[in-house]
């Protein structure tokens, strides 16, 4: 099993963890925890600037349909934090009304299988805390008013989860300024991007009222702690 693989099963296991939605921690955790592995992992590699060539590879998020407004938020924020490209492609059959779209991300193979399991999972987070939050303490009167609590809830959750993931980034090279160079989407990635995708990813993104469920859904963004003595243990192998 190469150290890639090694990395991607570690982040796997967190991913189980999360999943069963049981221990709040735990899922929250997962996300920052899966960004430190694949740094620490990176900047461990003693040829990491002489490496040569890498293929780059795409892979879609989704089949073609309707997008909506969080999924363009979070692909922007995984991809900003996972060393990837995303763009959106569409598409029409001559019998549809309307045109299908899918979110695409670009990148070197382990960055782009790592970004794609960390949108699931934030997916997955957001949906559940969301789905707690309104059922369990809110418990709206009717349709309209549970889809508006929703969508303030997932702008705050997103909004968490993107300070938090700038706070460790700003950690990460405070700590050793090696993350600086990691951190970054290789320009290689990019100049692909520039190269071959042509148009630009616009939306209009709903106005955030920020109301409890917004600071709620905040706070479960934001609330993550690492655990520094399972990230010790990254890149080594096993006899």
């Amino acid at each position: 099993m190469s150290v890639n693989d090694k990395i991607l099963d570690k982040i796997k296991n967190l991913l189980t963890l999360a999943e069963d939605g049981n221990n709040d921690e735990e899922s929250q955790t997962a996300l920052l925890m899966a960004q430190k592995l694949m740094l620490k992992y990176k900047i461990s590699q003693n040829d990491l600037s002489s490496r040569g060539k890498q293929e780059i590879v795409i892979r879609s998020l989704s089949v073609y349909k309707r997008i909506f407004w969080w999924e363009k938020v979070l692909v922007k924020i995984i991809a900003d934090n996972f060393r990837v490209m995303f763009y959106i492609q569409s598409h029409r059959l001559p019998y549809q009304k309307n045109v299908g779209r899918k979110l695409v991300l670009m990148g070197y193979p382990e960055d782009v299988d790592l970004a794609y399991e960390m949108f699931y999972l934030a997916e997955d987070a957001m949906k559940f805390y969301a789905s707690q939050y309104i059922n369990g303490q809110v418990r709206p009167k009717t349709a309209s008013q549970k889809s508006r609590l929703r969508k303030t809830y997932y702008q705050g959750f997103l909004d968490g989860l993107k300070d938090k993931f700038e706070k460790q980034k700003a950690d990460l090279i405070k700590e050793n300024e090696k993350f600086a160079l990691v951190i970054q989407t290789p320009q290689e990635i990019k100049d692909k991007f520039k190269e071959e995708i042509t148009g630009s990813l616009s939306f209009n993104q709903p106005d955030s009222y920020k109301n409890k469920s917004y600071y709620d859904g905040y706070k479960h963004g934001t609330r993550m702690n690492l655990n520094n003595n399972y990230l010790d243990h990254v890149g080594q192998t096993d006899d």
